[in-house]
C-alpha cells in the first residue's frame, strides 16, 4: 500500500471519529436523580433477595451510621437482622421517596420498610464516588 493510500485511510478513520463519535445524543448520559434512585433500586433488589453482597455494592466505604459504625457494621447488622427473621415479609417502598441532591451529596427518603414488627421509616444519605456512581454513606430514622 502506498504511503498516500495510508494516509487518506487515516485521515477518513479520524474525520469518521469526528464526526460520528461525537453523535452522543445530549440528555442520554442519566442525571445524578436517575442514578441515584438506580443505586436504590439495587439496594432494595438485594434486600428483597437477602443478598448481602449487592446490598454491600451499594454502600460507600465512606459509611457512617447513626452510633458511628463503618461499612463493616452494616454487614453485621445485616447478617443479624436476615438470620434473625427481622427482614422476612418486610415490603420496602421506595417509589414515594424524594431525591435532594446538594454538589455530591445527597438524600433519598422516605423509605418505608413495612412488615410483621410494625412499619418504620428511613432517609439515606448518599455520595457520588470518583468514579461517579451513587453510593449510600449514612441513614437515620427520622422522627414520626
Amino acid at each position: 500500500m502506498s504511503k498516500s493510500v495510508v494516509t487518506r485511510l487515516i485521515m477518513i478513520v479520524a474525520v469518521s471519529l469526528l464526526v460520528y463519535g461525537c453523535q452522543i445524543p445530549i440528555g442520554s448520559m442519566p442525571s445524578d436523580e436517575e442514578l441515584i434512585r438506580a443505586t436504590m433500586a439495587e439496594w432494595k433488589a438485594a434486600h428483597i433477595d437477602k443478598d448481602i453482597d449487592r446490598i454491600m455494592a451499594t454502600i460507600s466505604e465512606d459509611f457512617v451510621s447513626f452510633n458511628g459504625g463503618g461499612k463493616d457494621s452494616v454487614r453485621e447488622f445485616l447478617e443479624g437482622a436476615f438470620d434473625g427473621g427481622f427482614m422476612d415479609n418486610v415490603k420496602i417502598n421506595i417509589e414515594d421517596a424524594n431525591v435532594g441532591i446538594e454538589g455530591d451529596k445527597a438524600t433519598f427518603g422516605p423509605v418505608e420498610f413495612i412488615g410483621d414488627r410494625g412499619p418504620f421509616v428511613v432517609k439515606y444519605r448518599l455520595q457520588k464516588e470518583d468514579d461517579g456512581r451513587w453510593l449510600i454513606i449514612g441513614a437515620e430514622m427520622p422522627e414520626q
